[in-house]
């Protein structure tokens, strides 16, 4: 009867031993998986960049009407891609979408879209970002941005220069107010 008593306490004080080390570990499991969805978002941003380039090359720059971006776009991501790239790792299992167009890439008086190098300068101009909204084809002008940001604090965007960021809600704020990232831009230098 004693061996079974000590038998009990083994098992008791290993249960707990796995139960420290599952909580000790978790943590860090967590913030790997948050690290690799975070990764996984900015190639699938970087996808869309890819897919914008070739789009531009097509209509001599003119950007696609961001009523239908998505949809326009989705000619220039191989097959194999089409049914995730435009959604955001993080909402997948929302069905959500999470990517959202700069609304101001559309010539509102003209009901046209822009031409690529209207979006002056382009190093500080966003066309994609993550937005609050989940469908399709989204478009904003940047009050949309999820607050905290959807990774770790952090949310992506994408340039009209082709290159990515990622940026927490109070850096996008700040980078606004110093004039080095907008949704509206200036209007380019004459020559």
């Amino acid at each position: 009867m004693r061996s079974v008593g000590n038998l009990f306490v083994v098992i008791v004080l290993l249960a707990i031993g796995i139960w420290a080390m599952v909580r000790m570990v978790e943590p860090r499991l967590r913030e790997r998986r948050e690290e690799e969805l975070r990764k996984l978002c900015e190639s699938r941003l970087g996808q869309l960049a890819l897919a914008l380039h070739f789009y531009l090359e097509r209509t001599d720059n003119l950007l696609p009407p961001p009523k239908n971006w998505c949809d326009a776009l989705e000619e220039f991501v191989p097959p194999s891609r089409r049914p995730f790239v435009f959604h955001c790792p993080k909402l997948e299992a929302e069905k959500g979408y999470g990517f959202a167009f700069n609304a101001y890439a559309w010539d509102g008086e003209h009901n046209t879209p822009k031409w690529h190098p209207e979006m002056y300068p382009p190093s500080q101009v966003v066309l994609i970002y993550e937005t609050t909204q989940k469908k399709r084809n989204a478009v904003g002008t940047g009050e949309d941005i999820p607050n905290p940001g959807r990774h770790g604090g952090y949310n992506l965007f994408l340039f009209a220069d082709g290159s990515t960021m990622v940026l927490t809600p109070e850096e996008v704020r700040e980078m606004m107010e110093r004039g080095e990232l907008r949704f509206k831009p200036l209007r380019p230098p004459t020559r």
